[in-house]
C-alpha cells in the first residue's frame, strides 16, 4: 500500500512513527475519512473544515493547507492507477515526552492512507442494538479522534457481524451507529438523532440535513421500531438501507426515502458537489 506520509508518497514499510508519538500513547489525534469518486475527493473541503477544527480544540496545530492535502489526494490517485479511492486523512499530535502536555503540539504525524474501493452501489444492512452505552465525547461535542474503544468494544458485541451497530446513550437514547448516523422516517418526514446525545456530527449527515427537511429529536428505541424506514450515513458509504432491526423486518433498498436519498448522492457525486462550492 502507498500512503502519503509527511509531505511525501512512501510504502506502508518504509513508514517510521515515534513510539513517544502523543497520539499513540494518549489517543491524542484526529482522522477524516471520505472517498474519492474518479479522482474527486467528495464534499473535501468540509472535511477539511472540521479537521481543522478539530485538531484546534485539542490543541494541534495542521501543518498543511488545504491545497496541499488535496494535491496529495490527487497524487494518491496517482499512485495507485484509480481515482476511486477510500481515504484517511490522519492527523496525530506528534512525538514529546512521556507526560500529560498542556503545551500545543506543532509537529504532528500526518500520514493519509489509501486503498482502491469498488464502485458506487445501493446498499442494504441490518441494524443491531449493541448493550455497551455509548461513552461521553471527548470535549464539549464529540470528535473524530482516536478514542474509539467504545466503538471496538461494540463491534465485539454484535451477534451479527456483518450488522452495524446502534448506540444508545446510558439514559437510554438513540445515539448513532458504531461508524454511523442514524435517520429513519414516519410518513414524509424525517429524523435523527440530537447533538446533545453525543452522536458526531458527520459530514454526510450534515449533507443530508440540507438536502432533506430533517429534524433532530431525542428518541428512545421504541419511536425507533415504529418508523416507516431507517437508514444510516457515512462518508464511504453513503447510505445504508436498514433491512432489520433487533428482528423487525424494514423496507430495505426497496423503502421510497432510501431510494430518494440515493436519487440525491447520484446528483451531488455526478455534479461533484461541495457544500463549501464546487472544485
Amino acid at each position: 500500500m502507498y500512503l502519503w506520509h509527511d509531505g511525501q508518497i512512501v510504502k506502508e514499510e518504509e513508514i517510521r512513527i515515534s513510539p513517544f508519538d502523543h497520539g499513540y500513547l494518549y489517543g491524542m489525534g484526529i482522522f477524516e475519512t471520505f472517498r474519492t469518486y474518479a479522482g474527486h475527493p467528495f464534499l473535501f473541503d468540509d472535511h477539511i473544515e472540521r479537521l481543522q477544527m478539530s485538531c484546534a480544540a485539542i490543541g494541534i496545530h495542521v501543518p498543511y493547507t488545504r491545497d496541499e492535502l488535496f494535491e496529495a489526494v490527487e497524487a494518491l490517485c496517482r499512485v495507485h492507477a484509480t481515482g476511486d479511492l477510500y481515504i484517511r486523512l490522519n492527523v496525530s499530535a506528534g512525538p514529546r515526552e512521556i507526560g500529560l502536555s498542556v503545551e500545543r503540539y506543532d509537529t504532528p504525524t500526518v500520514v493519509i492512507y489509501a486503498r482502491p474501493i469498488g464502485v458506487r452501489q445501493a446498499t442494504e444492512r441490518a441494524l443491531e442494538t449493541v448493550r455497551l452505552p455509548r461513552s461521553t465525547p471527548e470535549t464539549s461535542y464529540r470528535l473524530k479522534s482516536h478514542h474509539y474503544m467504545n466503538n471496538l468494544v461494540a463491534k465485539r458485541q454484535l451477534f451479527n457481524q456483518e450488522a452495524e451497530g446502534l448506540f444508545l446513550t446510558k439514559e437510554g437514547f438513540i445515539c448513532e451507529g458504531i461508524t454511523s448516523n442514524i435517520f429513519w422516517r414516519y410518513g414524509e418526514k424525517w429524523f435523527t438523532p440530537a447533538l446533545e446525545t453525543g452522536a458526531l456530527n458527520g459530514i454526510t449527515r450534515q449533507f443530508l440535513m440540507e438536502e432533506l427537511v430533517v429534524e433532530e429529536r431525542l428518541a428512545l428505541l421504541p419511536q425507533l421500531m415504529e418508523a416507516d424506514e431507517i437508514l444510516y450515513t457515512n462518508s464511504v458509504q453513503e447510505a445504508v438501507a436498514v433491512t432489520s432491526l433487533d428482528g423487525r423486518s424494514f423496507p430495505g433498498q426497496s423503502g421510497s426515502g432510501y431510494q430518494r436519498v440515493r436519487q440525491l448522492f447520484d446528483a451531488a457525486v455526478e455534479s461533484r458537489w461541495s457544500r463549501r462550492g464546487k472544485r
